[in-house]
């Protein structure tokens, strides 16, 4: 393991650790997705984890007890608003523009109800400084052309790829045909096909070729059965986003060796190592972190990573582009 990424894995468990120490305090899963959202946070770890706690009663007085986020989830909310310098009036004023723009616009007729009352894409376009009214219109035209059928549809990650694609600035019909694009190449290839939605969401993110994410797919697919543990812990779907992010073999052994020095607990969540692990190492990485939301079997780990990743490649791409004009 690299000196650099020692030290990542030091500063996380501190953070978990000063966050399971006090009162209140995320579950042992959350507390360490909680913490990884916290690396680029300053400060020592017990302040850190004040100023999370503080976080998280000013959602509660802002949004509602009641009201999403709620449970694990505001926990992990609270993290992501620390890290990036977020206040909850800011994500509050974002949560109303999205319940404001659906019920005065024609998304109520062709997208459903946003996913947690809009606090989802609201916490992704907070984050990354998009302006309420113009963040909330942006997300639900992105929302209209990527909304899949009935037969496929999970509303929270719609509304997180959504929001992700909108605070980028982009446009959504030129989303929509990349998409397109991916699936057909994805749905071409017999290992491929039946992760060609989930390769096809990680390609039009990050700007992928496809042909070009296949290969790398077909190689990380090949790795994860040769290397051992990693069979059962990284899944083809895992393979295919890691794929479009630019990973290669080698990360994956890199990824074996993290999940060995892990917390057991982690392991209660469906691929809660495996994810944690891929979170670690490519921290930093511009536009390289990504996980995707897998419904009731990874509760906290997969939803609280998802969110941490995707925050920070629209986050890295929206500050690229700030730079850049």
């Amino acid at each position: 393991m690299t000196p650099d990424l020692q030290d990542r894995l030091d500063r996380v468990s501190a953070l978990q650790t000063a966050l399971r120490d006090g009162r209140p305090r995320p579950d042992k899963v959350a507390s360490w997705y909680c913490a990884s959202a916290l690396l680029d946070a300053d400060g020592a770890p017990e302040a850190v984890a004040a100023d999370v706690r503080a976080m998280r009663e000013a959602i509660i007085g802002r949004i509602g007890k009641s009201r999403a986020p709620t449970g694990e989830m505001r926990w992990a909310y609270a993290a992501m608003l620390v890290a990036r310098g977020v206040s909850a009036d800011q994500l509050a004023a974002q949560r109303e523009a999205i319940r404001t723009t659906f019920k005065s616009s024609e998304a109520y007729k062709k997208t459903g109800r946003p996913h947690a009352g809009g606090s989802r894409a609201a916490l992704v376009l907070a984050v990354c400084g998009a302006e309420p009214a113009a963040g909330a219109r942006a997300f639900f035209d992105m929302k209209v052309q990527l909304n899949p059928p009935c037969w496929r549809r999970d509303p929270g990650v719609t509304d997180l790829f959504a929001a992700a694609h909108a605070a980028k600035g982009d446009d959504a019909r030129i989303v929509a045909q990349a998409r397109d694009r991916a699936t057909e190449v994805f749905g071409s290839d017999s290992r491929a096909r039946g992760h060609k939605h989930t390769g096809a969401k990680a390609c039009a993110l990050y700007e992928a070729e496809p042909r070009t994410v296949l290969r790398r797919f077909h190689a990380l697919d090949d790795a994860r059965k040769q290397i051992k543990g990693l069979r059962h812990r990284v899944t083809r779907d895992m393979a295919i986003e890691w794929a479009a992010q630019g990973l290669e073999p080698a990360d994956l052994q890199t990824i074996a060796d993290l999940i060995d020095v892990l917390p057991k607990s982690l392991s209660g969540v469906s691929t809660g190592r495996s994810r944690m692990a891929h979170l670690l190492l490519t921290h930093g990485r511009e536009g390289a972190e990504f996980g995707e939301i897998t419904a009731l079997a990874a509760i906290i780990a997969a939803q609280t990573a998802a969110l941490v990743a995707v925050m920070a490649a629209t986050t890295a791409t929206t500050t690229a582009a700030t730079a850049g004009s």
